[in-house]
């Protein structure tokens, strides 16, 4: 899981390619959505559960 700074500025795309080259369960807390990489929101209200039951789901799919 990736996080950005109290001051977010946004992760590169180089960086963001990058992490789909991993064959692990990946994803990233932003603002800006990843067309393969599952991103949540920092301003989602549960985000915490939410992120929870994505792990949980991708984990008994695997």
């Amino acid at each position: 899981m990736f996080y950005e700074d109290a001051i977010p500025q946004g992760f590169s795309q180089t960086f963001l390619d990058s992490l789909t080259r991993f064959d692990a369960t990946i994803c990233v807390i932003t603002h800006s959505p990843h067309p393969t990489i599952p991103t949540f929101s920092p301003q989602e209200p549960h985000m915490i559960q939410t992120i929870i039951n994505w792990l949980q789901r991708t984990v008994l799919e695997t």
